[in-house]
C-alpha cells in the first residue's frame, strides 16, 4: 500500500499554522511579511495540490479506499487556496506592507485584503461543510484505525481513541472553515480568534501526528513485508 498522507498532513498542519498566523497579523494591524508568506504558502500548497491530485485520481490507500477521500480531496481544495494566496501576497505585496502603520494608508490597505477574502469565504465555507461531513463519517463508521502491525498506534487498534482523535482533528478544521465568513464579513475580533484557534490546534495536531508517522508506517511497512 503506498502511503503519502506523511507528506500531505505535514504541509496541511504548516499551512493551517501559517493562515492562523496571517490572521493574526492582520487583526491586530500588524506588518505582515508577504513575501516570506508568500513562498511558505507556495510550497506547502504545491505540495497538497501535487500529492491530494494524485490520491484523488490514482486511490492509492488500496486497503482503505476511504482515506483517498479523506486524505486526498481535502489536501486538493486546501493546496488550491495556498497557492492562490501565495499569488496574491506576493502579487500585492506593496499593500500588504502598508499595514501595521496605524494611519489612513494601512487602514485602506486592510479593508481592500478583508474585501477580497469575502468571495474566498465562501470556498472555504464550502470545504467546511465537506470536512464536516468526513468528520460525521469518521466518527460514524469510526475510520481511521491503525492495523495492530503498525507501532504506536497500532496499540489501539482495537479502541476508539484514533479515529476519536481523527474526527477532533477533522472537525476542528471544519469549524474554522465554517466560522471564516461571519470572521471575513464582520471582521468581529472574536470570531477571528476562534477561526485562529481552530485552525492552530490542528495544525499542531497535524504536524506532530504526521511527523510521527513517518515511523509508525516505516515499521508498518516493516512488519508487514517478509522482504524485510
Amino acid at each position: 500500500m503506498i502511503l503519502y498522507n506523511t507528506l500531505v498532513g505535514l504541509a496541511a498542519g504548516v499551512g493551517l499554522l501559517l493562515v492562523a498566523q496571517l490572521l493574526k497579523h492582520l487583526v491586530n494591524g500588524e506588518k505582515v511579511q508577504a513575501e516570506g508568506l508568500a513562498l511558505a504558502f507556495g510550497i506547502t500548497g504545491s505540495i497538497q495540490i501535487v500529492l491530494g491530485t494524485t490520491i484523488s485520481v490514482m486511490w492509492p490507500y488500496t486497503k482503505v479506499l476511504h482515506a483517498n477521500i479523506m486524505m486526498g480531496e481535502p489536501a486538493l481544495a486546501f493546496g488550491t487556496l495556498l497557492a492562490a494566496a501565495s499569488f496574491f501576497l506576493w502579487h500585492k505585496r506593496e499593500v500588504f506592507g502598508d499595514l501595521g502603520e496605524r494611519n489612513d494608508k494601512s487602514a485602506q490597505a486592510l479593508a481592500y485584503i478583508v474585501a477580497v477574502l469575502r468571495p474566498v469565504s465562501v470556498w472555504v465555507f464550502a470545504t467546511g461543510l465537506m470536512m464536516a461531513s468526513l468528520t460525521v463519517a469518521i466518527f460514524y463508521y469510526q475510520l481511521g484505525r491503525a492495523p495492530p502491525q503498525e507501532p504506536i498506534s497500532g496499540y489501539f487498534a482495537d479502541s476508539s481513541i484514533e479515529p476519536n482523535f481523527l474526527g477532533l482533528l477533522w472537525g476542528l478544521i471544519s469549524l474554522g472553515a465554517l466560522l471564516s465568513p461571519a470572521a471575513v464579513v464582520s471582521w468581529d475580533r472574536k470570531v477571528v480568534s476562534v477561526v485562529r484557534f481552530c485552525w492552530s490546534a490542528a495544525g499542531v495536531l497535524l504536524v506532530v501526528f504526521s511527523a510521527m508517522n513517518y515511523f509508525t508506517h516505516i515499521g508498518l511497512l516493516i512488519n508487514t513485508f517478509d522482504s524485510f
